[in-house]
C-alpha cells in the first residue's frame, strides 16, 4: 500500500503540463512518477533525465535494458516494469534471473558482463580500478558516463519508490509500457 499517494493533476495545470510531457515521451504516466507529481517543477526535470537515460543514451537498447535492470536489482517495483522489458530487449531470462540474485551472469558477453559489474558496483560505491578498465575496454568515455548517469537515475527512483511506498502499475500499464518500447526499437 502506498505511503504517499499519486498526485492528481486535476485543478492544477502546472501538474498536468508536467504529465502531459511525460505521457508524450513514455506513453504513459507511471504510479512513480505520478508519486513525485507532488512536487511538479522536481519531477519535471527528474523526468527529463530519466527520458535521456531511458532513450538517448548513446548505448543500444539492450545495453540500456541490462543498466537499468541491474539499477532495479531489490526495488519489486522496478523490477516489474524492467525485468519483461530486458527480456524484451533480447537479454536472456536466465541472465535476469542471475541479475536478481546479485551475480554477474558468465553467460553474458564480456561487454554485458561489465555493464552489470560495474552498475553493481556503483551502487555499493565500490568501483574498483579494474571494473573501470573492463568498461574502458569495451565503452566509450561517453558511453560509460551514460552508463552511469542511467544506473544513478534508476537508483534513485528505486530508493524513492521503496521510501513512498509506490503501488505497483496494473497489468495494462505494464503492457502500454512494453507496447511503448517495442515501436521505439
Amino acid at each position: 500500500m502506498a505511503r504517499l499517494s499519486p498526485a492528481d493533476d486535476k485543478g492544477n495545470p502546472e501538474l498536468a503540463a508536467v504529465y502531459a510531457e511525460i505521457k508524450a515521451t513514455r506513453g504513459f504516466v507511471s504510479n512513480a512518477l505520478r508519486t513525485l507529481g507532488h512536487s511538479p517543477g522536481g519531477l519535471l526535470h527528474f523526468a527529463r533525465v530519466g527520458e535521456y537515460v531511458k532513450y538517448k543514451t548513446d548505448l543500444p537498447e539492450k545495453l540500456r535494458e541490462l543498466t537499468i535492470l541491474t539499477s532495479a536489482r531489490g526495488v519489486p517495483y522496478a523490477w516489474a516494469h524492467h525485468g519483461p522489458l530486458a527480456v524484451q530487449a533480447g537479454i536472456d531470462e536466465r541472465a535476469v534471473a542471475e541479475i536478481g540474485a546479485g551475480r554477474v551472469p558468465t553467460s553474458l558477453p564480456a561487454n554485458e558482463q561489465a555493464i552489470v559489474a560495474f552498475v553493481m558496483a556503483l551502487g555499493d560505491l565500490k568501483v574498483t580500478d579494474a571494473i573501470m578498465d573492463a568498461m574502458k575496454r569495451h565503452f566509450s568515455p561517453r558511453q560509460i558516463v551514460d552508463v552511469a548517469m542511467s544506473a544513478t537515475y534508476y537508483g534513485a527512483l528505486g530508493r524513492m519508490v521503496v521510501a513512498l511506498g509506490v503501488d505497483l502499475d496494473d497489468p495494462a500499464t505494464l503492457q502500454t509500457e512494453r507496447d511503448w518500447q517495442k515501436g521505439r526499437t
